[in-house]
């Protein structure tokens, strides 16, 4: 994304959406083209490309519902936005719930979200192989297996985000909600791998009668502990 120099308004980001939707769409087209026709790496790079604009859509759908006058907000949503492997990650969300209701594999989804991530660049670009003993070319490392799976996916990625897009509406999120998604990435790691803040949650459950909020509880526990290098919260609560 381009520097910008104003501040993200909803007229924008319905544009936008509705931009990386459309461009999702020709590149599964051009995708499924490329596979046709035998070039495998190619049509494994589009459709890559078409699942990262589909979740660029989805990115700029959901932002809607956003605090847009939060410049941290906006910094975390160019940040995501620009990122390869969030924008894949935004296309599959709307994917997920549904392969669990058709009765796919989960994992079998959540594995081939990975391989996406890791998978671009080869399928574009030769490359030395780590221990110098080969050229990695494209076309010798995309399998037709591979390649066929990838436009599915991106075929489905946009079927199910078109329709979150004409059936829903974005929705409004809470204050803590927007601070978590203005985190950086390592530090909500290191929050959700810390055991006290698991037993702050529990002691939140017990005070507020089986109630949580994950999102306002992310922040009470930074402010409260974790930027005060507090991380075992067990008898401070």
């Amino acid at each position: 994304m381009a520097r910008l120099t104003q501040p993200l308004t909803l007229k924008l980001l319905r544009a936008y959406s509705e931009a990386a939707l459309t461009n999702a769409n020709e590149l599964v087209q051009e995708a499924s083209l490329l596979y046709a026709n035998g070039h495998l790496a190619r049509a494994y790079f589009l459709a890559v490309a078409a699942i990262e604009e589909t979740g660029k859509g989805l990115l700029a759908f959901d932002a809607q519902g956003r605090n847009l006058a939060d410049p941290r907000v906006s910094t975390a949503l160019k940040r995501a936005m620009e990122t390869h492997r969030d924008k894949i990650v935004a296309a599959f969300i709307g994917w997920l719930p549904v392969s669990l209701l058709s009765g796919e594999d989960n994992m079998s989804v959540v594995n081939s979200m990975i391989d996406l991530i890791s998978g671009r660049e080869p399928s574009m670009y030769t490359d030395i192989h780590p221990d110098g003993s080969k050229i990695q070319i494209p076309s010798e490392r995309v399998r037709d297996a591979e390649a066929r799976e990838c436009v599915h996916r991106a075929t489905d990625c946009l079927a199910h985000a078109r329709n979150h897009v004409s059936e829903s509406m974005p929705k409004p999120r809470t204050r803590a909600m927007d601070q978590v998604f203005a985190m950086k990435d390592n530090e909500i790691r290191k929050i959700l791998e810390t055991k006290g803040f698991w037993r702050y949650c529990n002691y939140i459950v017990q005070a507020e009668s089986g109630r949580l909020d994950i999102w306002k509880a992310i922040i009470q526990y930074r402010t409260k502990y974790f930027q005060k290098s507090k991380v075992d919260a067990s008898d401070k609560t």
